[in-house]
């Protein structure tokens, strides 16, 4: 049986991490976290990296939205990571939930409620961002 559609792009939240191989600028399958949300769109989408790019140690405004995640809190990680918060990439929901039906994207599970809390204080304050966009994918 077929899971609807519309019933896929509902269990993707705010929080959701995800693997997908639908990035071709990437070339190979990344776990991201959505963090984002609006009415019709998924944003966010900030990338887990094994390591901080060297890059951004010159750049103190992007080297402070590198949050850790510890393997100890999340087992599919082989090893201590980053959620790279620096970057807001969109997708639509329908887009998603049809990259999840084709088995392109796999819901790994959740980020815990203390780490989400935290990492949307952190892009909430950053400069990174603009008003209009926390505003529509980072608040209630």
């Amino acid at each position: 049986m077929e899971f609807p559609l519309s019933g896929i792009e509902k269990t993707i939240q705010r929080g959701t991490i995800l693997l997908s191989s639908i990035f071709e600028e990437i070339g190979h399958s990344k776990y991201f976290v959505v963090m984002g949300i609006s009415e019709d769109c998924i944003a966010g989408f900030f990338f887990v990296n094994s390591n901080i790019h060297p890059s951004l140690f010159n750049k103190p405004d992007q080297l402070a939205m590198q949050y850790p995640l510890k393997h100890a809190d999340y087992s599919f990680l082989k090893y201590d990571s980053f959620l790279c918060a620096t970057n807001i990439l969109t997708k639509s929901r329908k887009d998603l939930g049809l990259s999840i039906s084709k088995k392109e994207t796999i819901i790994i599970g959740d980020l815990q409620e203390q780490h989400l809390n935290e990492v949307l204080d952190m892009v909430r304050a950053s400069k990174l961002f603009s008003k209009i966009d926390k505003k529509k994918y980072f608040y209630p």
